[in-house]
């Protein structure tokens, strides 16, 4: 071949290339564009579901109750247990018996049924209730930590504790049984793990967290980080807890008051919960403690400075931030009552508050007199909401009605923005998938654990 033509050829060559890497830029760009508009119509469409909302649903979203029962499950509250007890009138159209349903419901011990299929009915039924109602269904949550914390060991595959994790499996194989787990939880019915705990294990917590922690600071990122992977994957929703941390005092009896140095909370709180929330939790869940030198006169989940400056604008956590319970003795007995603690953690930014009772229409009465009377309190309320809907939306419970896939129709141009409610699946199906799963997590952990 001539000098010539091989100068041509290559010339010819590199015009190609440049031709192709030009398409690819532009297929790119039309691609980064179309997901954008299609976000953001996503944003503008939950708002405008939002500003459609009865504001007693509104105000219900922000409630995590514990419920009753194990077979059907039955809303024991009504709209006016609410409003008899607020000053704003009910509203027209309503008869006040209509149901009143919180945003969350936590399951204890005494809500697992006795077969993994009678717990896929009874937690179909609370989606049934909210149907027939009309109102936005509940998130299903659990704490399915491993171990001594494991509200589902009667149903679900072998969960051992964090520590015992750690101890006997690699980070692979850890996600993996978490990831079946996972697939597990969601046969059943549920949307949200409140685990993994990702405080670092320490001399002044570790007689209160055990094995509850994976242990030194690597720890804790390797495996926590396999957990948030693996539940994710199978579709279930986890919460980081407990943020900034504990001591030795337990808080369902007494106040933790923490001490550390700048470089321990950099190191083992601030660095730890950063890194984990690079992986999108659903949720970080505050605790009940003071920290010294950081406003300690005020629990960290009541405080503005933990939850917003350091959680929001330090961490950079941009998911649902969650109360620990508001009835703990934590704040009970230091002047913290649950009228007051609900309306400092909303001011502070929490999110969702968790209450281990089965009424909170009393503690709603106050937020819907402050969302009626308080223009900021209810801008807070509507930021909750609009994080707690769009999960919802996220992980399955909730469905844009008009939404084919494209930015035009997410957008509402073809009509009213509705949300609606995702039917479950059928049980047969769930229940095949949950008999799978469960075999393969018991056959991992016998075959790598102890």
């Amino acid at each position: 071949m001539c000098v010539s033509c091989g100068s041509r050829a290559a010339q010819r060559e590199r015009q190609l290339l440049q031709h192709r890497r030009q398409q690819l830029l532009q297929s790119a760009a039309l691609m980064h564009g179309y997901v954008q508009d299609v976000q953001t119509a996503r944003r503008q469409a939950v708002d405008r579901y939002i500003a459609q909302l009865p504001v007693d649903q509104k105000i219900a979203q922000l409630f995590l109750i514990n419920i009753e029962g194990n077979t059907v499950y039955r809303p024991v509250e009504t709209v006016h247990d609410l409003y008899r007890r607020s000053s704003v009138p009910l509203p027209d159209g309503y008869t006040g018996r209509e149901p009143l349903l919180p945003g969350g419901v936590l399951f204890f011990s005494y809500n697992i049924a006795d077969t993994p299929e009678q717990e896929m009915q009874y937690i179909d039924s609370v989606y049934e209730a909210s149907a027939r109602s009309r109102a936005v269904p509940p998130f299903v949550c659990v704490d399915q930590e491993g171990g001594v914390v494991n509200r589902l060991r009667s149903l679900n595959g072998i969960l051992p504790s964090s520590r015992r994790v750690a101890d006997y499996l690699t980070d692979e194989q850890a996600e993996q049984l978490y990831r079946l787990q996972g697939i597990q939880l969601r046969a059943l019915g549920f949307h949200l793990n409140l685990a993994p705990v990702t405080e670092v294990s320490k001399p002044s917590n570790e007689q209160f967290l055990g094995t509850r922690s994976y242990g030194d600071r690597e720890r804790t990122l390797r495996y926590s980080r396999a957990a948030v992977r693996g539940y994710s994957s199978s579709g279930i929703g986890t919460v980081l807890k407990h943020f900034p941390g504990n001591t030795n005092t337990d808080p369902h009896t007494g106040l933790p008051e923490i001490t550390w140095t700048d470089d321990e909370l950099a190191s083992d709180v601030i660095a730890v919960f950063k890194k984990l929330a690079l992986w999108n939790p659903a949720g970080v869940l505050m605790s009940h403690a003071r920290v010294k030198g950081y406003d300690d006169q005020v629990p960290a989940c009541l405080s503005s400075y933990w939850v917003t400056r350091m959680l929001r604008q330090t961490v950079e956590y941009n998911g649902i931030v969650f109360s620990d319970d508001i009835f703990m003795e934590a704040l009970q007995k230091n002047g913290y009552t649950q009228q007051k603690s609900i309306v400092m953690a909303l001011e502070a930014g929490v999110n969702c508050i968790m209450l281990s009772e089965k009424r909170f229409a009393p503690f709603a009465a106050i937020l819907l007199d402050l969302y009626t009377s308080d223009a900021s309190f209810a801008e807070k309320v509507d930021d909750a909401v609009r994080r707690l809907v769009s999960w919802k939306l996220q992980c399955g419970i909730l469905k844009l009605k008009n939404d084919v896939g494209t930015a035009r129709s997410a957008a509402g141009e073809t009509g009213m923005v509705q949300v609606v409610p995702v039917p479950p699946e059928e049980v047969s199906a769930r229940l095949e998938r949950f008999r799978s799963a469960k075999d393969q997590n018991n056959k991992l952990w016998a075959a790598y654990g102890a």
